[in-house]
């Protein structure tokens, strides 16, 4: 894993509780290919009769995605059609911390960070397509971004236009204000942490952006249905 995923699972550790206690899953409801939403249903355990365990109406989820329905799942929501082989090594390389099933007992410390490292790769492969659009009006998340300034150019509107725009996609609604403020605070620290020679530099848009995406791609939220 390069240096660049490493700072980015520093950075987005505590971004994590963005969606931790929020669960409408961005690939539930059928939008996953046959294949995946054929998952054995008696892995997910049983419980004893008269027990309320309707998930769905209580918020809460009842399965992890898979490590094969994790990468369907991400590819899905950003609209990357062709896996790099870039993420297909980082694929390959996480896919021993991903979840081999769905039960929620899978769910760890190594998971959530192979996630975020896999999400980043995505999120990068969403910059490198959305970036090419020269329309940015065209542009599904970031059109409100100019990639070719640094991260103090980022203002507050485009910044969150471009939550709404994953938000939407990747948790099917849209981010609660809790949310945003975390996610507004981290923009912030973001750019107060930078040089101010590198707060005009287009690498530190290009970061900053990398790393809320895979914050949010990456959530609880975003690998459970």
């Amino acid at each position: 894993m390069t240096n660049r995923y490493i700072k980015i699972i520093f950075i987005v550790v505590p971004l994590m509780g963005v969606a931790l206690f929020s669960f409408n899953n961005c690939a539930r409801y059928n939008q996953l290919s046959d294949s995946s939403s054929s998952s054995d249903s008696s892995s997910l355990g049983s419980t004893a009769p008269g027990d309320d365990v309707n998930s769905e109406k209580l918020g809460l989820p009842y399965a992890l995605l898979s490590a094969e329905q994790t990468l369907q799942s991400m590819m899905k929501v950003t609209n990357v059609t062709t896996a790099s082989p870039a993420l297909m090594t980082e694929y390959n390389g996480r896919y021993g911390s991903l979840a081999a099933g769905n039960d929620l007992g899978m769910a760890n410390g190594p998971l959530m960070l192979g996630s975020t490292s896999l999400a980043g790769e995505v999120c990068n492969s969403l910059l490198v397509q959305e970036k090419a659009i020269t329309d940015v009006t065209l542009r599904n998340f970031f059109g409100g971004i100019n990639f070719a300034t640094g991260a103090s150019s980022v203002t507050d509107a485009g910044f969150a236009s471009s939550v709404r725009g994953m938000a939407r996609s990747f948790w099917g609604r849209n981010e609660n204000t809790d949310e945003f403020t975390l996610l507004q605070q981290y923009k912030t620290d973001f750019i107060n942490g930078l040089a101010a020679t590198a707060r005009t530099q287009a690498a530190s848009t290009n970061g900053l952006m990398l790393a809320t995406c895979a914050a949010m791609l990456s959530s609880v939220e975003a690998i459970s249905y």
